[in-house]
């Protein structure tokens, strides 16, 4: 199995399992599947939609296959320039699709079926309490003030990997053409030669200020 191979089987595999979320999530109201993922804004998906998804990924998966049986290597890497192409070149600014559902992203309900090990929601923090008013000064007492000269923090370089660059470089590159930031983790790690989408997830929040900064987009 080449390389192209495994990261198209690998993001199959994602997909399949986001559908099957999804599928779970069809029996939550509006309110409750708000609050099941950190959706990116879209049109929540029908059952019409979910099952077609499914279908196509099947069907998907046994093509696969069967072309790596035959020892068809581009098949594979063609798959992989078509959906790039189509997210670069293609594909318009549309709500209506299937935002990626993370298997271990589900908040707990206890009015429908959701994946065996969901992430708990914390409760909010107490409220602080208010703060006293300012006593008023004695005007008959002279205070003295010393006035400081305020120095702006230094921001410290920090010295990123050859990866990391070029993670970060797609990401500025995505941002500029459009993507919108919950789609660039599984963009770039279809890119060859990129870290695995776990990865650049991380590498993308660490560096996400300086991402934004160099896109000169507002942050979401």
């Amino acid at each position: 199995m080449s390389k192209a191979d495994q990261r198209v089987a690998e993001l199959l595999d994602r997909w399949l399992a986001s559908v099957d979320l999804h599928a779970r999530y069809l029996s939550l109201d509006d309110a409750a599947y708000a609050k099941v993922q950190e959706w990116p804004a879209h049109a929540r998906p029908t059952k019409w939609v979910v099952d077609l998804a499914r279908t196509r990924l099947l069907e998907l998966k046994k093509l696969l296959a069967e072309r790596q049986a035959a020892g068809d290597t581009g098949f594979a890497e063609g798959l992989e320039l078509m959906g790039l192409l189509t997210n670069l070149l293609g594909s318009e600014h549309v709500e209506r699709f299937i935002p990626l559902a993370q298997p271990g992203g589900a908040a707990t309900d206890t009015a429908s079926t959701l994946p065996a090990s969901p992430v708990k929601v914390t409760a909010g923090a107490p409220p602080r309490d208010k703060p006293k008013p300012a006593r008023p000064l004695d005007p008959t007492v002279k205070v003295q003030t010393r006035r400081r000269s305020v120095q702006p923090p230094v921001r410290t370089a920090v010295a990123v990997d050859k990866a990391t660059a070029t993670v970060i470089t797609d990401a500025v590159r995505l941002l500029n053409w459009g993507r919108e930031w919950p789609q660039l983790a599984g963009l770039v790690a279809r890119l060859a030669d990129r870290p695995p989408e776990a990865e650049v997830l991380k590498i993308l929040r660490q560096h996400r200020a300086d991402i934004e900064a160099q896109a000169r987009r507002p942050r979401d």
